[in-house]
């Protein structure tokens, strides 16, 4: 296949995806597994958290510019060395651990937890240990704004550049989490849920054009 035609293979994968994930605003319930982190920080630019052993993050599809509104419906996550569930979107309320004003947004391990990227300065009102974690991110993966929606309603505007909300809990250890948190999001344009498969084409088609326009300005300069 000719470099061409792989570009154009690539633009025709990316607006297939794109078109196939598009609607109406919709309501969705998302569940999030304990073991669940609220972004990947791997990608570089993406705030750190955590040793490492997070599960992906839950995500629906956005638009920007969706009024989008949370709200916690059932179930609950533990953080104990696989121990019972025993708290919902607000977390270990009372616990040691956490940031916001009284703590250091550091855990156990010795890394941040991603409530670290909300209140850096441990400032602000506390956001316990296994809350819910919620982040807008680009088609590349990179975090853009991130929030702890509590137990709702929680209603927030997808910003700029926004192609997907992703959800997580706040720990810095997560293998030894359990349980799992639903809840309800309303007002996200995107299409909802979507199939891995098409997540992957998306993503892989805008990675692809935005290699081809990284080259092409790179042969002009």
């Amino acid at each position: 296949m000719s470099i061409r035609n792989l570009r154009l293979s690539m633009l025709g994968a990316a607006v297939a995806a794109g078109l196939s994930l598009a609607g109406a605003a919709s309501a969705a319930v998302v569940t999030v597994s304990g073991f669940a982190g609220p972004w990947n920080p791997a990608i570089a630019g993406n705030p750190a958290y955590g040793v490492g052993d997070n599960a992906p993050a839950a995500f629906l599809t956005v638009t920007a510019g969706d009024n989008i509104t949370i709200q916690y419906l059932s179930g609950l996550t533990g953080a104990f060395g696989g121990g019972p569930s025993t708290v919902d979107a607000l977390g270990y309320v009372g616990l040691i651990f956490g940031s916001g004003a009284g703590f250091t947004g550091i855990g156990s391990s010795g890394t941040f937890f991603p409530s670290h990227a909300i209140d850096p300065g441990n400032t602000g009102a506390p956001i316990y240990l296994n809350a819910l974690i919620g982040d807008f991110v680009d088609s590349s993966g990179v975090v853009l704004s991130v929030f702890a929606p509590g137990n709702g309603p929680f209603s927030i505007q997808a910003p700029i550049g926004a192609v997907a909300l992703q959800f997580g809990v706040n720990d810095d250890i997560f293998a030894d989490n359990s349980g799992a948190l639903k809840i309800d999001v309303t007002g996200a344009t995107g299409g909802g849920v979507p199939e891995p498969l098409a997540w992957t084409m998306m993503l892989v088609g805008f990675g692809g054009v935005g290699g081809v326009l990284r080259r092409r300005r790179l042969t002009l300069a």
